[in-house]
């Protein structure tokens, strides 16, 4: 006879009970866990993707008022040559002939006018005004303000002479002291200066807005004088350029002017007083996303600050968050339930061998679905990784396909600029050459950056003497320098000093940490390049600078792609070079510090680099495959 299996006792039974619910609250708590970190994954992508969206607005935004700025700046230096064609005796009809055909009111909205203020002496402005009315044809010409003072600066020419720009005819402007600030600031330095906030003379009417002026001073001559008093000495008066900001910023924000908002202040603090323009409209809740933008207006600093709108907030899908948070709970509880269901189902067939057997079956199919779903999350993740392979190729492809355009249009340059012509379009072929290297260069730097991260780079790397890839770099970057007005002082290399290295990778290593000395210091500053060999394995290369500086929180920052810690107001790229030359710098074994003791008290980046006979010159052997064409 077959024994009769005896009842289970009570706590026993009791036991199973609890034990068949720990299995589905480990697995509720288990896809919980999952769940959160996934959401805040997700949560975190749409944040960084939306933050994209209102930097780039912000960017275009910033540089439309550049590029506003630096037209008017060009119309006054095409102006300037107009008088210093006609040695400074520019009659009124000339001078009207020629602001005719720039067409100010139709293609450069904001700017009132251009004009041409004269130097007097006390004894010529008798004279002056006897002329203005009887030849001039301007019948009521008057100096005005009438107090008495030292040297007189009073408008004689200016167009279109409209109904507003005849109410400043005759206007001294140096009785102002932001105007007179700008105008001796223009005539010392002999370059174009813009004032502070003012109300032009020319605000007539009821609807008044914040006005400002660029001057570029007129000499006597034909070249720019020397030192400061021989240009105060040979002023002759100054070309001008009156500007409503509210006209001139008119549809700077393009054509997603409804996701962003901004507002201007001259100067670098935000005041109510220096308040210039601003689009900011009442909200019931406080903007998404800010930031502030500095820029030089002819040597004076602006602080645009801006602010995203509902519109550009209502494009996030950050709304779905909540969704997919609700759907991860209940497919948690789902899970959670099958589990309970599994369990209860096993306990009850513990009594039979065949309810044990169906319960092993069960079990192994549970295993199968286990191995499926991880064999699917694993060729997810390979098309995951596949996507973003693609995606850098696709980068490295759009890089490519954009700088092919730019060498025909360099060459072009280069052969207008040979031929002869006026000083306008001198200067304007210098500013498209200038611009077009400055995308080659940061096209360059986005073609590493993407070779680099699909490991597409292969060092080229030979015994090489240092000194000749330090004059390499130096000579690079010298054109820069030259243009920011700085003192580069290189110290002594030792001839005889050798690196197993890619010449040049250490190059554009080098030119980067120049060029980024030059971009953050301030005209005519200092930068300096020394070399030192503290031991016998290895050599430093200090680029040092006595520009803006780094605030000491934000040193580790600096190195990260897309980085610009410090805006420069002469720009500084895509934050890209600083990043590119890190990780050259590790693939040759070596690395990059910086130092700072602040704003406004210089940088030092210091490259390390092991010397010959002590790097991993073996990894990167010569003759290896460079970079393929088109990354």
């Amino acid at each position: 006879m077959s024994a009769t299996p005896e009842p289970a006792p009570p706590d026993k039974d009791a036991a199973r009970k609890r034990s068949a619910w720990l299995a589905p609250a480990a697995v509720f708590a288990l896809a919980l866990s999952v769940t959160a970190v996934l959401l805040l994954s997700v949560t975190r992508s749409i944040e960084l993707r939306d933050r994209a969206a209102f930097e780039a607005e912000a960017s275009r935004t910033a540089d439309a008022v550049r590029e506003r700025i630096d037209t008017t700046i060009t119309l006054l230096h095409g102006v300037t040559g107009l008088f210093a064609a006609s040695r400074n005796q520019v009659s009124r009809h000339e001078f009207a002939d020629y602001m005719a055909q720039l067409d100010l009111g139709d293609r450069y909205p904001g700017i009132l006018g251009i004009g041409y203020t004269v130097r007097l002496e006390p004894a010529e402005v008798p004279h002056l005004e006897e002329r203005m009315r009887s030849q001039g044809g301007e019948p009521d010409f008057r100096v005005w303000p009438p107090d008495p003072r030292p040297t007189y600066y009073s408008i004689v020419h200016l167009e279109p002479l409209n109904k507003r720009n005849r109410a400043a005819i005759g206007y001294d402007m140096s009785t102002n002291p932001v105007r007179r600030a700008a105008m001796e600031r223009a005539r010392d330095l002999g370059r174009p200066a813009a004032s502070g906030k003012v109300t032009l003379v020319q605000e007539i009417d009821a609807d008044k807005q914040a006005g400002f002026l660029i001057y570029l001073p007129v000499y006597r001559g034909e070249r720019l004088p020397r030192d400061l008093a021989e240009r105060r000495g040979a002023l002759e008066g100054f070309v001008y350029a009156p500007l409503r900001v509210g006209d001139l910023l008119q549809g700077v924000r393009g054509s997603r002017g409804r996701e962003i908002d901004f507002a201007l202040y001259d100067g670098e603090q935000i005041r109510s007083d220096a308040l210039m323009r601003s689009t900011r409209e009442p909200q019931a809740v406080p903007p998404a996303y800010s930031a502030m933008r500095q820029l030089d207006v002819a040597g004076r600093p602006w602080l645009l600050v801006l602010t995203s709108r509902p519109a550009l907030e209502s494009r996030s899908q950050r709304r779905l968050v909540p969704w997919l948070a609700a759907l991860s709970v209940a497919v948690s509880a789902l899970l959670a339930w099958i589990t309970l269901v599994q369990a209860r189902a096993r306990r009850a067939a513990e009594s039979a061998a065949q309810q044990r057997r169906l319960n092993e079956l069960a079990l192994r199919a549970s295993e199968e679905r286990a191995r499926e779903r991880a064999q699917r999350l694993e060729q997810l993740y390979e098309e995951q990784r596949e996507s973003d392979r693609r995606k850098d190729e696709f980068l490295a492809v759009l890089a490519h396909e954009l700088r092919n355009p730019l060498a025909p249009i360099r060459n072009s340059l280069e052969i207008l600029n040979r031929a002869p012509d006026g000083e306008l379009a001198r200067r304007a072929r210098a500013i498209a050459v200038r611009q077009v290297r400055q995308m080659v260069r940061l096209i360059d730097d986005l073609l590493d950056v993407s070779r680099i991260s699909r490991g597409k780079i292969v060092l080229q790397v030979r015994r090489v003497r240092l000194a000749e890839v330090v004059d390499a770099a130096v000579e690079t970057s010298r054109p820069l320098m030259e243009e920011r007005e700085h003192r580069l002082h290189a110290g002594f290399v030792d001839p005889d000093l050798e690196l197993d290295a890619d010449p040049t990778r250490v190059a554009q290593i080098l030119t980067n940490l120049l060029n980024n000395a030059a971009n953050y210091t301030p005209p005519g500053g200092d930068v300096w390049l020394l070399v030192s060999t503290p031991g016998p394995g290895e050599v430093r290369i200090v680029v040092r600078d006595n520009g803006i500086g780094i605030e000491p929180q934000k040193l580790r920052e600096i190195f990260d792609l897309f980085m610009q810690v410090n805006r420069s107001p002469a720009g500084g790229g895509l934050g890209i070079g600083l990043s590119l030359a890190a990780r050259l710098a590790e693939m040759h074994g070596g690395r990059i510090e910086a130092r700072s003791e602040g704003l406004g008290r210089g940088a030092e980046f210091v490259l390390v680099l092991p010397r010959a006979g002590h790097g991993p010159a073996a990894e990167h052997a010569p003759g290896a495959v460079a970079d393929a064409a088109g990354g």
